[in-house]
């Protein structure tokens, strides 16, 4: 289960301006935005809670993984090592959409990919593994973290929620 101290350290690492805010400092500056913004919010700190679960998941299996320090990083999310080298770079994609992923594919063929649950089994490629993780638990975990603490029916996160189905 994804907890609130991982989708606040997303926040944490995807924005600067975050990097030593509180809990609660993170909420105001949400519950200020306008519904289209809290859209594209929600899913950079998606993408970046999904690179931190599936580090950690790798870890649990014995898996020396690192994402990068940037959370913009060229191409690829994170390294996998094998002996203290990196043996692979792999790109990871939240998301179910499965045309998303093929556009992903099309641009960069060589690379390999790791994607939620809810899409891998479309896929028929050494180069698309299942990452374990489902989309539906990081919207979930990022909806009720961010968009939960939001009391005002008619706020961003609300509208946000409504529109893209995240349980309020």
């Amino acid at each position: 289960m994804i907890t609130e101290l991982e989708v606040f350290d997303a926040v944490r690492r995807g924005y600067l301006e975050f990097e030593t805010a509180s809990n609660a400092q993170i909420l105001d500056y949400f519950s200020t935005i306008d519904a289209e913004s809290a859209a594209g919010h929600a899913s950079h700190i998606k993408g970046i809670l999904f690179e931190q679960e599936y580090v950690d998941l790798l870890a649990t299996q014995g898996v020396e993984a690192q994402i990068f320090e940037a959370t913009n990083h060229p191409v690829t999310d994170i390294a996998i090592f094998e002996d203290g080298d990196v043996a692979v770079e792999l790109q990871l994609k939240a998301t179910d959409s499965v045309s998303y992923i093929n556009s992903s594919i099309d641009e960069y063929p060589e690379v390999g990919f790791v994607v939620t649950s809810e899409i891998a089994g479309s896929f028929d490629s050494d180069m698309v593994m299942d990452s374990g993780i489902e989309n539906a638990a990081l919207e979930q975990a990022v909806g009720e973290t961010l968009m939960d603490e939001v009391v005002n029916p008619l706020s961003p996160f609300s509208v946000l929620g409504w529109l893209v189905g995240l349980p309020l």
